[in-house]
């Protein structure tokens, strides 16, 4: 009960936003750097770290690596927060 009072409306990103974060999702890609994507799901935000491995346009997901040989898929519209740590 008391955790559905901490539930937050999905934030509403502009265009500019949007292509910040394509513009860092490539960068990070390119220099095999390491990302921190901020998430939302279900009215909560979380934050996932790890390798860019594969962009699916078609699908319209994100498939990240956060440990070696573990990956997992985002979806683009989930993405509210993109951070390069390096």
């Amino acid at each position: 009960m008391f955790k559905d009072q901490e539930r937050q409306e999905r934030p509403i990103l502009d265009d500019y936003q949007v292509e910040e974060f394509d513009q860092r999702i490539c960068y990070a890609m390119e220099s095999n750097s390491a990302v921190k994507l901020t998430i939302w799901d279900d009215g909560f935000t979380y934050d996932i770290t790890g390798r860019i491995h594969y962009v699916d346009p078609i699908t319209k997901q994100l498939r990240i690596e956060v440990k070696p040989g573990d990956f997992e898929r985002i979806a683009f519209e989930d993405v509210i927060g993109v951070i390069v740590v390096g």
